[in-house]
């Protein structure tokens, strides 16, 4: 409370008493915690004492409440306070999962409406809430405290969840001098219930994601069409949150995919498509089985017929912008974009001399190899040699300066620094790489601007 006047102290003093300033749980949608007040004995956790437990807590099922409890310890502490809230960890982290409802009168809901303390819930669905004690109880010394409360999940599943806690274990002298802070997280998958999928998904076509035409290659981006992947609103997109230990998951939204028998690492799936990273193929192969699995591993699971689709090393590809033939593709070392604007609202053609990075999937093995689903660390080169072209003239050994995966991408995303030769032309500039008699689709290009 640095730089309060000392006739605001005492109102301060019941504030916090009476909850605490919203976003002080140390989730990183807020980024404080209670220690930047009460911190006398140095930041959260720094006494190592402190338990924070939430009992009862089970994986979900979308909209059925659970009746839970927030229990609070300290051997020393004789008052109480607590903040809580609730995320998804898919994308940023920072989506709403689910809605709070005290227990008991020692509690209460506070949703943010922008101010410091926010108004009292219920709370509007487009509104963060968090659950808070509304009046620190006090006990002796080391009981311990519990707040009971029902926490609904959102009706519609979008990953696992997590609970971020914060508790002030005080020794009841009604300010915050000699008090403790802990913040604890508690992370909770979807329960088996909670995938409730009636029919059997079926795939009919797999293509490589970036041409989005067949045949597709081992360890390359795929996408999967067919029907009964979703209900018809749904969809779902990986986000950073759904990684575990750097990899991509292999089930997403119920969802999961077998290609030659391999369960493998997937980043979307809707209604009528997936997309998944291809595992390694055997050397030659010229097919692979692909299934879909609905509900995967729970006693409701219903596999799709396997399907064989054709399957060719190298079967090299651009990615592209949208509907356009326009190469996904940025200036080299920078974020910026290479497109026409009215592509990619921002963007700016390239000039002839400049460097340009271009992405793509389906080009084969690299040293070092990478396995399927997870990140590339670090520069990981094609093993094969290969050519580029741009609009018709072949690229000098001197003007590819890389060609292999992306650095901190999904194993399955290539990327290729190469210089636009002078003497192009302005428009569209066809380019082309070919390796062991493969090239990337025809028609694809970059834009071009003197």
């Amino acid at each position: 409370m640095v730089g309060l006047a000392l006739l605001a102290w005492p109102a301060a003093v019941y504030g916090y008493r009476s909850g605490a300033p919203l976003r002080s749980t140390g989730t990183i949608d807020g980024g404080r915690d209670c220690s930047s007040c009460h911190n006398s004995f140095g930041g959260a956790n720094s006494d190592s004492r402190g338990v924070i437990a939430i009992e009862n807590l089970q994986p979900y099922v979308p909209g059925l409440t659970q009746n839970l409890r927030v229990t609070l310890s300290h051997p020393t502490a004789s008052s109480w306070g607590f903040q809580l809230t609730a995320r998804f960890v898919t994308g940023d982290g920072t989506l709403k999962a689910g809605s709070f409802a005290a227990g008991s009168g020692d509690s209460q809901v506070a949703c943010d409406d922008g101010s410091q303390a926010g108004s009292k819930g219920p709370c509007q669905l487009s509104q963060y809430e968090w659950l808070e004690h509304s009046l620190a109880p006090r006990t002796a010394n080391g009981v311990g405290y519990s707040f009971p409360f029902q926490w609904t999940p959102p009706a519609d599943e979008k990953g696992d969840i997590t609970f971020y806690v914060a508790m002030v274990a005080g020794d009841g002298n009604s300010n915050e001098l000699n008090d403790r802070v802990y913040t604890a997280t508690f992370r909770i998958p979807l329960g088996t219930a909670g995938c409730p999928m009636t029919l059997r998904p079926v795939p009919s076509r797999v293509v490589n994601a970036g041409s989005h035409l067949a045949p597709f290659a081992g360890n390359s981006m795929v996408e999967i069409y067919g029907s009964n992947f979703q209900a018809s609103s749904r969809f779902r997109t990986v986000g950073a949150g759904d990684l575990r230990n750097g990899a991509f998951p292999k089930e997403l939204s119920c969802v999961a995919v077998e290609i030659a028998g391999v369960r493998v690492p997937i980043t979307y799936v809707q209604q009528d498509q997936i997309n998944v990273q291809a595992p390694a193929l055997p050397a030659g192969a010229g097919s692979a089985t692909v299934t879909v699995i609905a509900n995967p591993d729970r006693p409701n699971e219903l596999r799709s017929l396997p399907a064989s689709f054709t399957t060719q090393d190298p079967a090299p590809a651009f990615f592209t912008f949208g509907t356009s033939q326009s190469i996904a593709a940025q200036f080299a070392g920078v974020a910026d974009v290479v497109a026409d604007p009215a592509v990619v609202p921002g963007a700016r053609p390239a000039k002839p001399g400049e460097w340009v990075t271009l992405y793509g999937t389906g080009f084969g093995a690299t040293s070092p190899s990478v396995t399927a689903g997870t990140v590339a660390t670090g520069a990981a080169g094609l093993t094969r040699p290969f050519t580029v072209s741009i609009a018709g003239t072949a690229l000098a050994a001197s003007d590819i300066y890389y060609g292999g995966l992306s650095p901190q991408s999904i194993s399955g995303l290539y990327q290729f620094n190469v210089k636009v030769p002078l003497a192009v032309a302005d428009g569209s500039a066809p380019v082309v790489i070919t390796m062991d008699g493969q090239s990337t689709q025809v028609g694809a290009f970059i834009p071009i601007k003197k």
